[in-house]
């Protein structure tokens, strides 16, 4: 099986988040920092990123006020010697705003996404919509998948829904086993609930933002129990990390 690294590409941080945004019922109360992320995998002989990221100035424009860029998309691309034009895969995780923004910057790529996820993303229920901007996808050329998929050897993709309708995970095999990137907007603290909760045998947190909430548990479940390494979609910890492992 061949293996690969994945590098964090970091582009904005939001300083002021509860952090039950993200725990579904759970650490009220609690500030939070996170991170927008697009990840690329280093390894295949295929060029594959994970997510577009997203900018502070897109932030603002749907409402949201409090986010710093870090650093742009081709800054992040250049460190990796690498520019939009010679990416051949950009797998989307869910097609919220903050996950495709930049899509438009991949002339080359193919789209890789839900089927179940366009058709909700299109018109989404009226409880949902604040994370869909259709202007940023109705023009993609997207690759409508259904269900688990192999990308490449070593590089899959797990239906992993309640988030949204069709959000996807990649696992990616590397030298220290299997990396997730999970398909749903999470925190480290969605894997390490704590103790009261444990005690009542809730082994992940769903994420805070649903349209499915025990569909969402689950799917956090299922990346616990498969991934040896988690790369939580938002979590700050991986700015200014190079590569994983």
């Amino acid at each position: 099986m061949k293996q690969y690294h994945i590098c964090p590409i970091a582009m904005v941080t939001n300083g002021r988040r509860d952090m039950s945004h993200h725990t579904y019922r759970m650490n009220y109360g609690q500030p939070l920092l996170t991170a927008t992320y697009a990840w690329y995998i280093d390894g295949p002989e295929l060029k594959i990123l994970v997510d577009t990221g997203c900018t502070a100035d897109i932030f603002h424009a749907h409402g949201s006020q409090t986010e710093e860029d870090v650093q742009s998309l081709e800054e992040g691309l250049d460190k990796l010697g690498l520019k939009p034009e010679d990416i051949d895969i950009v797998i989307l995780t869910h097609l919220h705003f903050d996950h495709v923004a930049l899509a438009n910057k991949f002339h080359k790529a193919k789209f890789i996404a839900q089927k179940v996820e366009l058709d909700f993303a299109l018109k989404p229920h009226v409880l949902a919509s604040f994370g869909y901007d259709q202007n940023l996808i109705e023009d993609l050329k997207l690759d409508l998948i259904q269900g688990d998929k192999e990308i490449v050897e070593g590089v899959r993709i797990l239906l992993t829904p309640g988030h949204t309708p069709g959000g996807q995970s990649v696992m990616v095999e590397t030298p220290k086993g299997i990396a997730a990137i999970p398909g749903f907007c999470c925190v480290m603290a969605n894997f390490e609930p704590p103790p009261s909760a444990r005690a009542r045998g809730l082994e992940v947190a769903a994420p805070g933002s649903h349209t499915d909430a025990l569909q969402a548990y689950d799917s956090a479940l299922r990346i616990k129990r498969t991934a040896d390494i988690i790369l939580a979609a938002h979590d700050v910890s991986f700015v200014g990390i190079d590569r994983i492992p």
